[in-house]
């Protein structure tokens, strides 16, 4: 939902403010600014994660994963490509998967890398065999650190589809701890079966991305329950899932831009492409939350279903006609007054571009994007309501845009 006049007015000072701080600080550092350690990969960058305990970084670039100390050293490198691969045939880690095209070999792109501590593994996910997924060791990332698919177990395309599976495509994800401390993934990844740029232009009929692969996804990351891990964790599993119903995935072009939690939400930053070269004063961005089902007072056992809980609004930034609609970037900081003992405030800092390459910063408190979604959900028991919204009307068998979703909290 875009800003008031007011709010649209303050937002653009802000981000004037913040942009002169910066100078400022670029200034009064950029003497002082210089490069202690480097590593350079051969091959382009994808994705990094810093383990703040050992200092370690993990870097994952195109074919290869990279484990590095403290100082940037080098410890482990991972050859993660190229293989032979299709992107019309199935997983080879499906068991008796055959594939009648021709397989060449293809670059891996990291598309996905996380850490979770409490089991001791790194999540890498990349664009070959469907957007496959490994769990390697922590402390030597060329060791699998669990089996996947054990043998002999019953798998799906589903519990390997995870990622978007090309170069150019977007994924976001997440790792949380949900009601009682199970272990679970979220992702965002971009559609690319049938009709989209993506998908081979052979003419195929077999879409494996749109029968396996929804755009919004909670999974089980469990190692402790081989059995489940990487399903969607809830029976039926439709529930737990976002998947856009193919006649109107060209009104849904999502391309994701980022995910983070605050409080108990998961935050999505998602640009809707099938508006691009709209007016400039209609969002082409998205703003979703999601419930992460944590530890909080439940009235039930079970978990929370991912489609009880998502909303969305529009995110723009500027005013009076300066408007820059397209996200880029967008990170969560705590910022704080050093003339007040307040404690530090909640702010989303986003990069915005628009038509002719121009962007600029805004800022938006949470406490004010939590009231409008909140105030947005009371209007939504009224009635249809266009200016925050769940993705009913583009689920796959689901029914109106803005339904009765039960009492705000």
């Amino acid at each position: 939902m875009p800003p008031s006049t007011a709010d649209r007015s303050s937002l653009g000072l802000l981000a004037t403010l913040f942009a002169a701080f910066l100078a400022a600080l670029q200034t009064r550092s950029a003497g002082a600014l210089q490069i202690q350690q480097a590593f350079a990969s051969p091959n382009r960058t994808n994705n990094f994660v810093v383990d703040a305990a050992s200092r370690r970084v993990y870097l994952a670039a195109v074919n290869s994963l990279y484990q590095l100390n403290a100082t940037l050293a080098r410890e482990v490198e991972m050859r993660t490509g190229p293989v032979r691969d299709n992107p019309l045939c199935h997983a080879p880690q499906l068991p008796q998967a055959t594939c009648e095209h021709e397989k060449t070999l293809t670059d891996n792109h990291n598309k996905l890398l996380a850490l979770d501590r409490e089991q001791g593994v790194l999540l890498a996910c990349g664009s070959v065999y469907q957007g496959f997924c490994e769990l390697r060791s922590m402390n030597n990332v060329s060791r699998v650190a669990v089996k996947f698919p054990q043998d002999g177990a019953t798998v799906f395309p589903s519990m390997l589809n995870i990622v978007a599976n090309h170069e150019n495509a977007s994924t976001v994800g997440l790792i949380f701890r949900s009601h009682g401390g199970a272990p679970r993934l979220l992702v965002g990844a971009t559609y690319t079966g049938m009709g989209t740029e993506y998908f081979p232009k052979n003419h195929s009929k077999e879409d494996l991305r749109f029968e396996n692969t929804p755009e919004i996804a909670i999974r089980s990351l469990n190692t402790k329950d081989l059995g489940r891990l990487f399903t969607y964790d809830i029976n039926p599993s439709e529930d737990n899932v976002f998947k856009i119903k193919q006649e109107v995935k060209q009104k849904n072009k999502l391309n994701f831009v980022h995910a983070f939690v605050h409080k108990s939400y998961s935050y999505i930053a998602i640009n809707n492409d099938a508006n691009t070269g709209l007016k400039e004063s209609q969002p082409n961005s998205i703003l979703a939350r999601i419930c992460l089902d944590t530890d909080g007072p439940r009235r039930s056992a079970e978990s929370r279903k991912l489609t009880e809980s998502y909303i969305q609004m529009g995110i723009q930034c500027g005013a009076s006609g300066n408007i820059y609609n397209r996200l880029l970037s967008i990170y969560p900081a705590d910022i704080s007054d050093a003339q007040s003992a307040e404690a530090p405030e909640p702010y989303l800092f986003g990069v915005f571009a628009r038509a002719g390459g121009q962007s600029a910063v805004c800022a938006f408190r949470v406490a004010d994007v939590e009231e409008m979604i909140r105030q947005g959900r009371r209007n939504c028991l009224n009635g249809p309501n266009s200016d925050v919204q769940v993705l009913d009307s583009v689920i796959q068998g689901s029914g109106a845009e803005c339904e009765r979703k039960g009492p705000i909290k």
